[in-house]
């Protein structure tokens, strides 16, 4: 269902006939979705939408593990959906917007905010920490230990926020 609607809110403006396959949808976007809307709700946003920081680490989780399975699976494979990988951070940012239920106006302004905030961050060089997390639940999942994946995967979510509130007190001082 959520692949489905990832789809659709991806090919809004676009004739591709694919989105994810579903390997790419439960390696990339499922844990990251899941471990991001967790941690909203642990900080007192039951709807992830709603939590700046978690949606601007949901676009760090699956911006970093989508560059892991390009790196190292798109040798393997021919990789066809490399382009739509891609665009995977904006595209589940807006399935996860389209919960509060904008206008399709403000969905795409929505995202262009999340997305200059993340450079934002990207730019300030703040989540190397966070980044080895990342890479640590990178190399659970290929040796399919899910449980390690998804614990390290929480793990660097809550780095994330705390690093990113963090630089904001400091930054907006």
């Amino acid at each position: 269902m959520c692949n489905q609607r990832l789809k659709e809110m991806v090919n809004l403006n676009s004739n591709q006939p694919e989105w994810l396959s579903p390997e790419e949808y439960q390696i990339i976007v499922g844990p990251s979705l899941k471990v991001s809307a967790e941690l909203a709700a642990s900080r007192g946003d039951p709807k992830l939408y709603q939590d700046l920081a978690c949606m601007l680490c949901l676009m760090h989780l699956v911006s970093r593990l989508k560059d892991f399975y390009v790196d190292e699976w798109a040798v393997m494979s021919a990789m066809p959906n490399e382009e739509l990988l891609q665009k995977a951070p904006g595209a589940v940012c807006i399935m996860v917007l389209m919960e509060g239920h904008p206008d399709k106006n403000q969905t795409g302004a929505m995202v262009e905010s999340l997305t200059r905030a993340y450079q934002k961050v990207i730019d300030a060089n703040i989540m190397a920490d966070t980044d080895i997390e990342i890479q640590r639940a990178w190399q659970a999942i290929k040796e399919s230990k899910h449980e390690q994946f998804l614990a390290l995967l929480e793990q660097a979510a809550k780095k994330f926020v705390m690093v990113l509130d963090g630089w904001e007190r400091t930054h907006n001082t």
